[in-house]
């Protein structure tokens, strides 16, 4: 894997064993949600269904191969540090469109399975990605547009770390 997804995917596993502690310490049933909030299972859903589906969309873009991407530019680098910059403040947004409704219905054992599998196959995603092929753009976010792997890894980190202070407030209620 290059040495730079490999920093930024083990920053991701790390935010997600800090989301994990802070579920494991919670003191509610993860499926218990007041009204009009989600639970700590509808969190993980949200979580485990934004990752697949940056994880598909990258696939898919470049399975057509690399070299017809476009890189990233100016515009790119700055609209995936203001996408970062938005879930790193304590403004709530509402989830894109895209994604769908979590459902509250799934045990979250089973979340953490599928998302421990979909982290395998994110990792052996990163390490077939060339690294002269980094700035290639491979993914649509809803709110910055395109984004290449870096952006697309740093902006699931943020989106993972924005859901943590969710989950404190949950446990907490």
């Amino acid at each position: 894997m290059n040495p730079q997804l490999e920093i930024l995917f083990n920053q991701l596993s790390e935010s997600k064993r800090a989301l994990e502690m802070a579920i494991a310490a919670a003191s509610c049933d993860a499926h218990f949600a007041t009204v009009g909030e989600w639970s700590i299972a509808q969190v993980v859903e949200h979580l485990v269904s934004s990752e697949s589906g940056t994880l598909g969309y990258m696939k898919k873009k470049c399975s057509s191969g690399w070299e017809s991407l476009e890189e990233a530019g100016d515009e790119h680098r700055a609209n995936s540090a203001a996408i970062n910059a938005r879930l790193e403040s304590n403004e709530r947004y509402k989830a894109p469109d895209v994604l769908p409704e979590p459902t509250n219905d799934i045990d979250l054992q089973e979340l953490f399975s599928r998302w421990n599998l979909l982290r395998e196959e994110m990792k052996l995603f990163l390490a077939h990605v060339p690294s002269e092929h980094l700035n290639k753009l491979v993914f649509r976010q809803p709110a910055a547009g395109m984004l290449n792997t870096v952006h697309a890894l740093k902006f699931m980190d943020a989106h993972l770390r924005h859901h943590l202070p969710q989950i404190e407030r949950i446990s907490n209620s």
